[in-house]
């Protein structure tokens, strides 16, 4: 049996590592537009830090990257968010405070601990209690995450904790997101009890930990996101694995598939898993399926810099009590989240040292991206000394620039979903896989690569 992968981030690996424990013998080959494997995941190892350019953690309540970990004997390297200083913590007029205790990203789950906050005004406060009163709103079949939070918890909440912490994740804007595709969870709650607040302290003991900042289920691995990259790399053995090797074209060859090669070559295969990004994904099904391709062409991207930056303990002059923090919109700063890796994550920098990752660009500030590395440096140590005092310059700086790296679920998603899937259905050995289009953390993108395994099982059985 002949498959080909397109595409070596997360998706891919995972795909193909689960489709050669299917076809021990299959003859699978990974092809790798890049020169990189792992796609966003991307650790470095210098002056004694563990630096991540990209994801530092995954959910553990979600199961499938855990899974894979054990399955790749990993399980031994993951390691638990260090147990003291686990906040959340919002930028606030110059300060950092905490958020409430029970409060899960949209709403409060105990009382005193909200009203003792000094995150909301009094007025933004009752408002956001009264949603417990408010009547759902049966007529709206979908609506962005701004409609939604506003409509149930009042426009400062929304400004100053739902904005700053739906874009830490998605860095997008709210008021194109949809919080049917973002945040089903909190929309189903409204549906099925008539209040968030309700929904959430009923369900509080069920609640993944993408409802709020539940630092306890996010782990990573001792030596960096990059370990779990490296192991799916030996599992599925490097020479099945070319990088710098893009694909131009795909065709149908009577009842296999043809794969050709930026550089001129073609591949046969039985099966396809197609784990790029949606705008290469459009691409390469144009002409097979021009319908297809243009509902793909609509899924758009925001872009990201990431920025690493170490200090002496002694330049830090306020205390960072916490993992990191987000800054609304409202702060009108560059910054969109920073990160306290040091604190985060016991063992990656040597004593005496603090690791921070900032977060800079995103769909909000497109033009932030474009910057030159030395303004991208000045922004973010502008903004830090506004809500940390630093005034001394990092001892080192790594920037690494993520562009048209994670998709924006728009209004209208869900629906597209339903689409895509319905034409890909009737493509006979073309899976596709990642994060375009359901789900953009790393243990969805290992679900979606699974899945997409089993999609060939399921019609290798069905064709053969």
């Amino acid at each position: 049996m002949d498959i080909v992968v397109i595409g070596a981030g997360i998706s891919g690996l995972a795909s193909a590592h689960s489709l050669l424990k299917r076809f021990p013998s299959a003859n699978l080959q990974v092809l790798e537009a890049s020169g990189h494997c792992g796609g966003i995941i991307s650790t470095l190892y210098e002056d004694g830090c563990i630096v991540e350019e990209g994801p530092d953690s995954f959910l553990s309540t979600k199961p499938w990257a855990v899974q894979l970990c054990n399955d790749l004997n990993l399980g031994g390297q993951i390691i638990q968010t260090n147990e003291s200083n686990r906040k959340a913590l919002v930028a606030s007029s110059g300060e950092i405070l905490p958020l409430p205790e029970g409060f899960f990203l949209l709403a409060p789950t105990k009382i005193w601990p909200f009203i003792d906050s000094k995150v909301l005004s009094l007025s933004g406060k009752l408002s956001a209690a009264c949603e417990i009163f408010r009547e759902k709103n049966v007529r709206v079949r979908e609506e962005t995450i701004k409609q939604f939070v506003t409509r149930r918890f009042g426009q400062e909440l929304f400004d100053r904790i739902a904005q700053p912490m739906v874009g830490g994740i998605y860095t997008g804007d709210p008021d194109k997101l949809s919080a049917q595709a973002t945040l089903p969870q909190f929309v189903e709650m409204e549906r099925k009890y008539g209040s968030v607040i309700k929904g959430l302290m009923r369900e509080r003991g069920k609640l993944t930990a993408d409802s709020g900042a539940r630092y306890s289920a996010f782990v990573s691995l001792r030596n960096g996101m990059q370990e779990l990259v490296d192991s799916l790399v030996r599992s599925i053995g490097s020479e099945r694995i070319i990088t710098n090797c893009p694909v131009s074209r795909l065709e149908k060859s009577g009842s296999t598939w043809s794969v050709q090669t930026a550089e001129g070559k073609t591949i046969r295969a039985d099966s396809v898993v197609l784990a790029v990004p949606a705008p290469a994904l459009a691409k390469l099904l144009s002409g097979i399926d021009d319908e297809l391709s243009t509902e793909l062409k609509t899924v758009e991207y925001s872009s990201c810099a990431v920025l690493n930056l170490l200090f002496d303990e002694s330049d830090i002059t306020k205390p960072i009590n916490g993992f990191g923090f987000v800054v609304p919109e409202i702060e009108r700063k560059s910054l969109l989240a920073c990160s306290f890796s040091s604190n985060k994550f016991v063992g990656r920098v040597p004593a005496g040292k603090v690791l921070m990752r900032a977060f800079m660009g995103g769909a909000l500030h497109p033009d932030v991206f474009e910057l030159s590395d030395g303004d991208l440096v000045r922004q973010t140590l502008t903004d830090l000394n506004a809500y940390l005092g630093i005034t001394t310059y990092p001892q080192r700086v790594w920037i690494k620039r993520w562009g048209k790296s994670m998709p924006q679920y728009h209004i209208g998603h869900v629906d597209l979903v339903e689409r895509i899937k319905s034409r890909f259905a009737n493509l006979d050995g073309l899976v596709w896989a990642g994060s375009a289009l359901q789900g953009v953390g790393i243990p969805d993108c290992v679900r979606s690569g699974i899945e997409a395994a089993q999609a060939v099982s399921a019609s290798t059985l069905v064709y053969s």
